[in-house]
């Protein structure tokens, strides 16, 4: 057919390949159908190289602009850019249907609007995987570029705002339904680019502990070093345990007991034990957890001695009361632990093409992985951390085997990563 331009309906209705290029390429060889109606040009592609789906696609367009001018049905299309602070105008200070308010919209949008791919998009023609094409990805890509993670229930809310945005337009009979699976392909994107429930490595938990040691001890003032080692305890205690944060932080010292396996009257081959060579472990009675179900919980020994430094800890400064209370005595280490994490330039870890962030969430993880790494049954591990083996199976064991073939690409290459997988 080459780039000829055939001519139908009367010598109204032209398809033809466009020429323009791109670094010298042309830009697409897709067959497009261009028209005049109520003396405006209109251009569409047939998303097709082959003629006969083409001119089948565009003769049903043509008809259906006809049809439209014949109906008084509006046929010039409107970008997303050209209506959406009409549609912002509209939401009045009181919440929607919905229950979502004007400043919840504004809010979604100012950072919806900053996407001018996706602002281009004509409204009448748009469908779900036109968002995915156009905001997704550039929120993905924009998360990466910053070196954060974009979590699902984010990019959710902008979904939310888009479609309420869409309901509007077809309210207005600007276009004539809903996208109806824009959040199934939000679904699928997000398992695609499902954050790997990982830690640190034993080298970079070690570099951790090396930099955390050395912040408490040169610590300006008494408070400062106080802090700073509480938080090197904490980090200790929750990478031998695999308790969740709000577990961990919600624990009173009545909870905690301090076992020696060679000193304890119990039997001890009818103990669940994590690491068999250990002498000294916690028992800690967890009262509620995630599950709402209490729990005994068993450590590794480096949790036991870093509970045993937290107690010295406390008695030697003064700042912090033994018995009687929470443990730990603070709401939450974040604002410490970022700081020490950005100073061993952990904060941020690189996995393929992906960076994810560190934060006190991976310390659970890391204990599960240390223990899966150890070859301890995911059975017991699953009991301990108050967890299905299936959530293992899929999160941490699914994950071993991928980094040991990405392992064995960097090392070895492409052809070897068959023994492993």
């Amino acid at each position: 057919m080459g780039n000829k331009v055939h001519h139908f309906k009367d010598n109204k209705l032209h398809i033809y390949i466009r020429t323009d290029k791109y670094n010298g390429k042309i830009k697409s060889d897709n067959w497009v159908g261009r028209t005049y109606i109520q003396g405006k040009q209109k251009i569409i592609s047939s998303k097709t190289k082959n003629f006969k789906k083409a001119k089948d696609y565009l003769f049903k367009w043509y008809d259906d602009l006809q049809f439209q001018k014949k109906h008084n049905i509006q046929i010039h299309t409107s970008s997303v850019k050209d209506l959406y602070q009409q549609f912002l105008t509209s939401k009045d200070k009181s919440t929607d249907i919905e229950g979502l308010t004007k400043k919840w919209y504004k809010d979604r949008w100012n950072m919806i609007e900053k996407c001018k791919e996706f602002m281009n998009l004509k409204v009448e023609t748009m469908e779900a995987v036109d968002v995915k094409d156009t905001y997704i990805k550039w929120r993905f890509n924009r998360a990466k570029a910053q070196s954060k993670v974009l979590r699902g229930k984010t990019l959710s809310g902008d979904l939310v705002a888009i479609q309420g945005f869409i309901t509007w337009c077809v309210e207005k009979k600007i276009r004539k339904d809903k996208i109806i699976n824009i959040k199934k392909i939000l679904s699928r994107k997000l398992r695609s680019q499902r954050t790997l429930r990982i830690g640190l490595s034993k080298e970079q938990y070690t570099h951790l502990q090396a930099v955390s040691r050395k912040r408490y001890q040169n610590g300006r003032t008494l408070r400062i070093r106080f802090e700073r080692e509480r938080l090197h305890q904490f980090i200790i205690f929750m990478v031998g345990t695999g308790l969740r944060v709000d577990e961990c932080l919600n624990l009173h010292f009545e909870d905690v007991e301090l076992v020696d396996r060679q000193k304890s009257k119990r039997i001890i081959e009818q103990e669940i034990r994590l690491v068999d060579d250990k002498r000294y472990y916690l028992k800690i009675y967890l009262r509620k957890s995630k599950t709402n179900k209490e729990r005994e919980v068993k450590s590794v020994s480096s949790a036991y001695f870093a509970y045993k430094r937290l107690i010295n800890l406390y008695k030697t400064t003064g700042l912090g009361k033994v018995g009687g209370g929470k443990i730990w005595n603070i709401s939450s280490f974040r604002e410490g632990l970022n700081s020490l994490l950005e100073e061993a330039k952990l904060k941020r870890i690189k996995r393929g093409d992906d960076v994810l962030t560190i934060d006190s969430k991976s310390f659970r993880n890391m204990f599960i992985q240390f223990m899966l790494d150890k070859g301890v049954n995911t059975t017991v591990i699953a009991k301990n951390c108050g967890t299905s083996t299936a959530m293992i199976d899929k999160f941490y064991f699914r994950n071993s085997a991928i980094e040991s073939m990405l392992d064995v690409w960097l090392t070895t290459g492409r052809k070897e990563i068959k023994r492993v997988s």
